[in-house]
């Protein structure tokens, strides 16, 4: 089955183009370009309806304001493998880093990391973004320096039962919780569920939840690691911390970027990025336990390229596509499940530092 993959980028004057437009075989891994979309500047991070009729971006726009203050969110109508614009609106500071929805669909969150800002903008029933908004910032820093100078906002999700807005902040090593219900008074902070990472200097950089909505997953970009915990409604219980590198030597040049998990639940996988340039540049797998939120560390694999800074498996998990940030590449490969081993199957030039994938998925053609 083929299926159109909207892939968002980093841009610069050369590379003006932020949205790559593919058509990805979910049967064999291979992929090929349709067309770029100049959606302003660095429209790295995406989000997607369930329906699959509307793509919110972030996104860099002269009319926001000066350089460090032209950031923003897009909203865009999907016509087949197309995309017409809707509107977008500012957020303030630099282009945010990080864009999610609401479960129910009818809320954006955000992060930006510079000036560790995050917030929500409401929805309106033709997909277009509200012009008003609520966001807070956050201030503190962390024992490792110069990484954690300050706060940074680097993650915002929705907790599944839509009771609270978390803002995960590396500078901090906190994820803060907001009330979401009450949402319409201002982001006000649920400091019992706000939860104070481990070990210091670690920081946390995104979250994923299983799909039962209990158990919640922490990559930690600073010391490679992923930590467990079990989300009761009212407050997250710690499970466990995994490392992502088995040789503790080559941690301190590897940097972790982003988690995922199977379509069932049962694996977690993690990127990790090698800033020495000595390619280590690979995926770590666990087998997880959706019930309890233990991992089991399977297998670790190297990606044949440069910096992988997010990934996203083709619909029913067999191929992945991983963005070489550094290679200006885009790779596919095979997965197996039993092993946890990634196998190239084609790598393409040509796409200007990717970072983040998604798969139009409702009525599955491309």
């Amino acid at each position: 089955m083929k299926y159109t993959t909207f892939v968002g980028s980093l841009t610069d004057a050369e590379h003006p183009a932020g949205i790559y437009i593919l058509e990805s075989d979910a049967d064999t891994g291979d992929f090929r370009l349709v067309r770029t979309v100049d959606a302003g500047a660095n429209p790295s991070y995406m989000a997607l309806t369930r329906d699959c009729t509307r793509l919110y971006t972030v996104t860099g726009r002269p009319g926001f304001g000066g350089k460090g203050h032209n950031g923003g969110l897009a909203a865009y109508r999907v016509d087949g493998d197309n995309l017409t614009p809707i509107n977008c609106v500012p957020t303030g500071h630099t282009v945010p880093c990080y864009l999610a929805l609401s479960p129910d669909e009818r809320t954006l969150v955000w992060a930006e990391y510079s000036h560790a800002t995050a917030g929500f903008a409401d929805l309106a029933e033709d997909g277009s973004i509200s012009a008003r908004r609520q966001m807070v910032q956050h201030v503190g820093d962390g024992p490792n320096k110069p990484r954690q100078d300050k706060a940074h906002a680097h993650c915002s999700e929705v907790t599944p039962d839509s009771r609270y807005q978390l803002v995960v902040d590396l500078g901090i090593d906190q994820i803060k919780a907001y009330d979401f219900v009450n949402r319409s008074d201002g982001m006000k902070e649920c400091p019992k569920v706000t939860i104070n990472t481990f070990p210091p200097g670690a920081g946390p950089r995104h979250v994923v939840f299983q799909k039962n909505g209990r158990i919640m997953y922490v990559i930690f970009e600073l010391y490679n690691l992923v930590a467990g915990y079990r989300y009761t409604g009212e407050s997250f219980e710690y499970v466990e911390t995994r490392a992502l590198i088995a040789d503790p030597a080559l941690n301190r040049d590897c940097k972790a970027s982003a988690v995922k998990l199977s379509e069932d639940g049962t694996q977690l996988f993690c990127s990790n990025r090698d800033c020495s340039m000595r390619a280590r540049d690979t995926i770590t797998v666990f087998n997880t336990d959706p019930d309890t939120g233990r991992m089991e560390f399977l297998a670790e694999t190297p990606v044949g390229g440069s910096f992988p800074r997010d990934f996203e498996f083709m619909p029913g998990g067999k191929f992945l596509l991983v963005g070489l940030k550094r290679n200006d590449q885009i790779a596919s490969f095979a997965y197996d499940r039993a092993t946890g081993r990634f196998d190239l199957v084609k790598k393409m030039d040509g796409f200007h530092r990717t970072l983040y994938f998604r798969f139009k998925t409702q009525g599955a053609k491309a």
